[in-house]
């Protein structure tokens, strides 16, 4: 009779065990596991995991091509249990028990002769990172999103240019093309600031572009927002919002009133990124606005403040010697907002956070980043729990499911749940949120741990993340897919030159803070307007400065 330590390191944890994660302090605890005591599916020499026992002989309709074997999945509709992931033509294809029905019951996991295994066990799956806030200036930057697990973006750039936002559909046309040299799921959003329809409705339906983008160096006045709002609904697409910091055009309560109610999606909107100063985060907590913020601002710590004013002053053309200048970058730096952004990320009020990739943020630290938000609030928390699984899906959400929701892509992205794109994200726990194990594209190694390829094992030192076959030929364009507004979609004319499988954005115009999983607080935030004091439904809240931070230098150099 094995120990439960020794049963741990052979399956993976079962039912009621805990998992740390990495340097967070959080703890998971593990609430169901699909498999069977003593009667496990498990591959390798002398296991379970062949022809006539734990493998179908027979090729059937529901024999997967590939199992991610008892793993414990990390997922904000699933929530938190060990199970075995089948995977078939590039989708989930079921979640639970795996095996040969012939020889199990209960088996909810076709296994044939014929599928492929990655074993699981001891391994934690996520779904495939959505970043809906990326400025593509470089090809770069694709792998450096890989390398920390996001399978999904949606970027306003293509490459070291000028603008928020592709409105030539020549532009977007060689963007997409050039994209599908990489095995992530890309989305393109237009410039929304413009007062007349006609480039919204070309980038759309000529273009392929999934929404827009209004932007204050582009123009985030009155008709600029509501031009753009106005052909969103028409067309259903999302509208991303970086509204006037200097106040220019309108207040805060200005844009609400031109907002009038619709759905709109509002980056940044602590607004140390940009956005109405002093009090862009009243956004936050409204019926029809999901809010996120993007991670240099994630979590508030002591260098927060000091590392912004450079950044702003590069990416948005300012003269750091100008007084003026100076004076504009500070207005957007505010301890007692920053402050209040994680209280407000902990209690479900923001529910999505972003990188805002090369204008001011890190596409790989979006994951860890989300992550060291909640090892900080767990260590705030007056009251903490015996595990962390409610805190933990919350987090998760951030940073799948909902940007999918606010963008349209919820249909085949943002979760593990069976008939959705097989993108997945598979950690080991003492480096999860860090530094992936291995990401698969529809199922398909595309990034990962990799050993010496002259050694005479793969997982010979040292170790580097790096691309999979998935990441090569024309396979990379094969396994992901271009998210296109539904006019390009349905066009009949279809000039895009991706090979990729084009997917219509659907469902974003009908939607609000209410469909957020996990994350679905409707609060009523106040900032005022000398002091910067924060209230949430006429309580004070704020966060004091982290000292240090989790998921950092313990991992990265």
């Amino acid at each position: 009779m094995s120990s439960h330590l020794t049963y741990a390191q052979q399956h993976g944890p079962t039912t009621g065990d805990r998992v740390r994660l990495a340097d967070t302090g959080l703890t998971l605890r593990v609430e169901a596991d699909a498999q069977r005591s003593g009667d496990e599916f498990l591959t390798g020499y002398a296991k379970t995991g062949r022809d006539g026992i734990h493998y179908q002989a027979r090729l059937t309709d529901r024999t997967c091509d590939l199992i991610v074997s008892n793993v414990l999945l990390v997922d904000p509709v699933l929530g938190i249990r060990k199970a075995s992931i089948g995977i078939k033509d590039g989708r989930i294809a079921a979640v639970g028990r795996a095996g040969n029905p012939d020889t199990l019951g209960g088996v909810d996991v076709l296994a044939g002769t014929g599928t492929t295994v990655i074993p699981g066990e001891g391994l934690i799956a996520t779904p495939g990172i959505v970043d809906t806030h990326v400025h593509l200036c470089s090809p770069g930057i694709m792998r450096a999103a890989l390398a920390s697990g996001v399978t999904t973006i949606v970027s306003q750039n293509f490459g070291p240019t000028w603008g928020c936002g592709i409105t030539s559909p020549a532009e977007l046309r060689h963007a997409l093309r050039a994209f599908d040299a990489f095995p992530v799921n890309i989305a393109l959003l237009a410039r929304g600031s413009s007062s007349h329809p006609d480039p919204l409705l070309r980038a759309l339906e000529q273009g392929g572009a999934s929404g827009f983008k209004v932007h204050e160096d582009m123009g985030a006045h009155a008709r600029a927002l509501d031009t753009a709002l106005t052909v969103a609904d028409d067309h259903d697409v999302q509208v991303a919002l970086h509204s006037d910091t200097l106040n220019e055009a309108m207040f805060v309560q200005d844009t609400l009133a031109v907002i009038g109610g619709r759905t709109l999606h509002a980056f940044h909107v602590e607004g140390c990124g940009g956005g109405h100063a002093p009090n862009v985060l009243q956004l936050a907590g409204l019926a029809n606005i999901i809010g996120s913020s993007t991670n240099p601002s994630l979590p508030y710590t002591r260098d927060t403040a000091a590392e912004h004013l450079n950044m702003i002053a590069t990416v948005h053309r300012l003269d750091p010697d100008d007084p003026d200048c100076r004076r504009m970058a500070h207005d957007r730096i505010r301890s007692s907002t920053l402050g209040a952004e994680d209280v407000l990320h902990d209690l479900g009020v923001i529910p999505i956070t972003s990188s805002d990739s090369q204008a001011m943020g890190r596409i790989g630290e979006t994951v860890r980043r989300t992550f060291a938000i909640a090892a900080k609030m767990r260590a705030l928390d007056p009251e903490p729990r015996g595990d962390d699984n409610e805190r933990v899906l919350r987090y998760i959400a951030k940073l799948t499911i909902n940007p999918a929701i606010a963008h349209g892509m919820a249909h085949e992205v943002g979760a593990l749940t069976p008939g959705r794109l097989a993108d997945i994200v598979l950690w080991n726990p003492a480096y999860f949120g860090a530094k992936p194990q291995l990401v698969l594209k529809a199922g398909y190694p595309a990034w990962g741990a990799t050993g010496d390829p002259n050694a005479s094992t793969e997982t010979s030192q040292p170790l580097v993340l790096g691309p999979q076959v998935g990441a090569y030929g024309a396979t990379a364009a094969d396994l992901s897919v271009a998210f296109v507004s539904r006019s390009a979609h349905d066009s009949g004319t279809d000039t895009l030159p991706t090979q990729r499988r084009r997917v219509a954005v659907r469902d974003t115009r009908t939607i609000g803070l209410a469909d957020m999983n996990r994350n679905d607080r409707l609060s009523d935030v106040r900032v005022h307007p000398d002091t910067g004091r924060v209230t949430l439904d006429g309580d004070p809240i704020n966060s004091p400065p982290a000292q240090a931070t989790a998921l950092s230098q313990l991992y990265f150099l």
